[in-house]
């Protein structure tokens, strides 16, 4: 009987043993692989969110499609010199930022990104929407070139004066804003994030 206790007693120990072991092992296992594992946190400086930005000169942050009319009227002689047409048109509008004109602070408690000035980087009118109506030709004023020419440089001044170039810059803006905090907001560990337009 008291042999059996014994082994009994024996059996439990060496158990005890080997799960003791397994234990260590395996939090020797964890420790090292969280250890090795972990990556350094980069140094926040303004390089390292230069270098972030640098991929893309230019960022289109928002968009506007535009339809619009342009009346184009040139010389003063009916038939003779004076020539007239109307133009309608679509046209697309792109507001955004050139990145490399982004500026950045940093302290011990805050990474400031200063953005500039939104500007429209560019319209361009869709050439197979156009369509010409009232058309009055003049015998000794006509050039179709030059006149569309002409005529497409109206239409993006027009874009410019009648667009709604306001809600355009402040959707460019809402868009850079998530953009720069999805790209930096992970990356400056317990700094506050701000975004400061110029």
């Amino acid at each position: 009987m008291r042999e059996n206790t014994k082994e009994k007693s024996g059996g439990v120990i060496k158990a005890a043993i080997y799960l003791l072991i397994v234990l260590v092992i395996a939090g020797t296992t964890v420790f090292l692989v969280m250890h090795f594992s972990k990556e350094d946190e980069p140094e926040i400086t303004s390089s390292f969110i230069s270098d972030k930005l640098e991929d893309a000169s230019e960022l289109t942050s928002a968009r506007l499609t535009y339809n619009g009319l342009v009346r184009y009227s040139e010389g003063s002689i009916p038939f003779i010199t004076k020539k007239e047409f109307s133009m309608i048109y679509r046209a697309e509008v792109k507001a955004g930022i050139d990145l490399s004109k982004v500026e950045s602070r940093i302290t011990d408690t805050q990474v400031k990104i200063m953005v500039p000035k939104i500007e429209i980087l560019d319209i361009s009118i869709d050439e197979n929407s156009i369509q010409f109506y009232d058309e009055k030709f003049a015998l000794f004023n006509w050039e179709k070139k030059e006149d569309l020419l002409e005529t497409l440089e109206s239409a993006k001044a027009d874009v410019r004066e009648h667009g709604d170039m306001e809600r355009l810059i402040d959707n460019a803006k809402n868009q850079i804003q998530i953009l720069l905090v999805g790209l930096f907001e992970d990356t400056i560990g317990e700094r506050e994030l701000v975004v400061e337009f110029l």
